[in-house]
């Protein structure tokens, strides 16, 4: 069996924000080190403002470390990258285009054939469930549908990590399970590499294979976890969230991101 590749390297990270307005410096992330392989699907935990948004920013390239860094392949990122999407909490949309032209924006920029184009977002435009509404605008789409349209944009230019900034967080419970079900089946199937951000402990072990949890401002990595729940799910237990690991690991969790008591 091959070994995994390393796609991602954080090292001795730390990130400082300047005092403002008379204000003190905040230390927002503190030696923060991991390892990202290729196909992961890694979920990070911790309490609000402990710098989860601000590491994933940092590997999209769109905020610079104070110290440490951050390599893809082996070379440093230096700025935004199609290799490296993201998607919001609240999807970034253009509201007077169309979800299909929203869909097909990165591949036009790139000039990427239109024949070629046109292929690869009708794929993703089935592979989310949008088909039916490829014409319509975002301001006509429910937030679920709206946060599958980011989603489609991000896998259509083929990045080799997909950066998930709570992507589910405003989205009732209902649309929110549909959500999580698509990018597991997503993961399933196209293998892209994932990591996301998230408060919500069942989310994280519904999804992920690796689990992260990060302390109290200023961040660091305090645990680690593999998980092997969302490949059960694949493998028709639907009750696995009521096995006793499950139970187990859950509540460890929440004490080590302190939103429980042991």
């Amino acid at each position: 069996m091959n070994e995994k590749k390393i796609l991602m390297t954080v090292r001795d990270l730390c990130l400082t924000y300047d005092a403002s307005l008379g204000g003190s410096e905040t230390e927002a992330l503190s030696d923060v080190n991991l390892d990202i392989y290729e196909g992961d699907f890694i979920c990070v935990l911790g309490p609000s403002g402990c710098g989860k948004t601000s590491l994933l920013n940092i590997m999209a390239g769109l905020v610079s470390a104070s110290s440490g860094s951050v390599l893809m392949r082996g070379k440093h990122i230096r700025g935004v990258d199609r290799e490296r999407a993201v998607v919001f909490q609240t999807p970034t949309l253009y509201p007077w285009i169309s979800v299909k032209k929203n869909i097909a924006f990165g591949p036009d920029i790139r000039q990427v054939p239109e024949s070629e184009s046109a292929e690869k977002v009708e794929h993703y435009l089935k592979l989310v469930g949008l088909e039916d509404f490829a014409d319509s605008k975002p301001y006509e789409l429910s937030g679920g549908m709206r946060q599958r349209t980011a989603l489609a944009r991000a896998l259509v230019n083929d990045p080799s990590i997909i950066l998930l900034d709570e992507p589910f967080g405003a989205l009732d419970a209902f649309t929110r399970n549909s959500m999580q079900d698509l990018i597991r089946n997503i993961w399933k199937e196209t293998s892209p590499t994932i990591f996301l951000i998230t408060h919500d402990v069942d989310e994280a072990l519904m999804l992920g294979n690796r689990i992260v949890t990060m302390s109290q401002r200023p961040g660091r990595i305090i645990q680690e976890f593999e998980a092997t729940f969302t490949d059960r799910v694949f493998d028709g237990d639907e009750d696995v969230r009521y096995t006793q690991e499950y139970i187990n690991m859950r509540k460890e969790l929440l004490t080590l991101v302190g939103y429980g008591k042991a």
